[in-house]
């Protein structure tokens, strides 16, 4: 049996349905900003529950634009280290420096305990990053935090679509929250992105900031320093067929997770990361720990070799702080002179010459968790051979005996 990483579907009807939009975006004329951009944003604002919505070219920029929107610049951004690179490149990209945090092996994300030790004077904003789909139970002391502190709440939601926390969607826990749909995603575009807010100032702003700073109330004149964030007819098109059948998306990942929650249960050697019984997740990524001194390195080449399963990528198997870049850049993206620490002249204070280190959750939890294959389509057979087949490389070929 071959278990691929992803399988993304479209039937025969999805694809005439955008096939047929896609002519009669050609036949307008219009490529850019039009009917079916306009229409994709409504559908996922009204999924969400927003007051806003915007598309982006991607869900890098989206953040970066809520940054921007809110108009942070010269201060420091509180991210977990326990998250992909584009969330710190946005807090860069928007001429701020990334603070490090470290995040809980129990959730993946943030630790407010340590979350309150790296705020400084000049910290303007927390990122919380919604790792795999899962909300993390910490949301209400993080948001307290941040209130606390006069400090804004960014969600990093690339991994959460359709993903509540007590009934409430991610994309409303903060000032604004930035969607990803790249082909991995639980809704998808091939590229693009959105930002979701209640707050009509950041929306406004992030029209412009969109769209190379162009002010709608100044007869498009350039008001803001803005740049081609902007989403193709084309890719909308795409959109509007993801959410048209969003719900069953959603569903139908659950199922799958639900598959694995049984096969799993009570097995003694793989423990899936639990879903806190208050949040519902859509699995973007169904997590789970390897026992004490298994290679996860040689558990996926033995999957992958004798059993023809690909497991997915981590999330993450290297925290942002262990980067090689940082040995080049400073954190607020600055060049290194040579590889050495130079003084940051973009503000005081900016600590550009000390390497963010000691984040001990994040790198425990790096290390010592596996993704299954998880997407619509995967059936309870299919999940059974994945579980089998890694209870078999557990137990006989990658790790000490029991």
């Amino acid at each position: 049996m071959n278990i691929p990483i992803l399988r993304i579907p479209f039937p025969e009807d999805e694809k005439r349905f955008i096939n047929q939009k896609i002519n009669e975006v050609l036949d307008s004329g219009v490529l850019t900003m039009g009917k079916y951009t306009q229409e994709f944003e409504e559908l996922f604002r009204r999924f969400i529950g927003s007051r806003y919505a915007v598309s982006t070219s991607n869900c890098t920029v989206a953040l970066e634009i809520i940054i921007r929107s809110l108009g942070i610049e010269g201060k420091s951004i509180i991210i977990p280290t326990n998250t992909f690179m584009a969330t710190a490149y946005a807090v860069m990209q928007s001429g701020n420096k990334v603070i490090f945090a470290d995040s809980d092996r129990d959730t993946l994300s943030l630790y407010p305990k340590d979350l309150r030790k790296r705020i400084d004077p000049d910290t303007a904003a927390v990122v919380l990053v919604h790792i795999g789909g899962i909300i993390t139970p910490d949301y209400y002391e993080i948001k307290k935090i941040c209130e606390e502190n006069n400090l804004y709440l960014i969600e990093d939601c690339a991994h959460a679509f359709g993903c509540s926390i007590d009934g409430k969607n991610a994309g409303l826990l903060g000032v604004a929250g930035a969607f990803s749909f790249f082909p991995t995603k639980v809704v998808t575009t091939g590229e693009g992105g959105m930002i979701t807010t209640d707050d009509e100032d950041v929306y406004n702003n992030a029209m412009m900031i969109r769209n190379h700073g162009k002010n709608p109330a100044m007869g498009n004149r350039m008001s803001q320093f803005g740049y081609n964030y902007r989403l193709s007819e084309i890719t909308a098109v795409i959109g509007i067929q993801q959410m048209r059948k969003a719900a069953e998306i959603a569903a139908a990942r659950k199922e799958v997770a639900g598959i694995y929650d049984r096969l799993l249960a009570g097995n003694g050697h793989i423990r899936p990361l639990s879903v806190p019984s208050n949040t519902a997740s859509t699995y973007y990524k169904y997590i789970a720990f390897l026992p004490e001194g298994c290679d996860r390195s040689k558990v996926k080449r033995i999957m992958k070799e004798k059993y023809g399963v690909s497991l997915t990528g981590e999330v993450y198997a290297d925290p942002c702080h262990t980067e090689p870049i940082w040995k080049e850049y400073t954190y607020c993206g600055k060049l290194r002179n040579n590889g050495r620490a130079v003084g940051c002249t973009r503000w005081p204070g900016c600590g550009c010459k000390t390497l963010q280190d000691g984040f001990p959750e994040a790198t425990y939890l790096s290390n010592h968790h596996i993704c299954l294959p998880l997407y619509p389509g995967l059936t309870e057979k299919e999940c059974a051979y994945v579980v089998d087949s890694l209870l078999d490389t557990v137990k006989n070929k990658a790790a000490p005996a029991f």
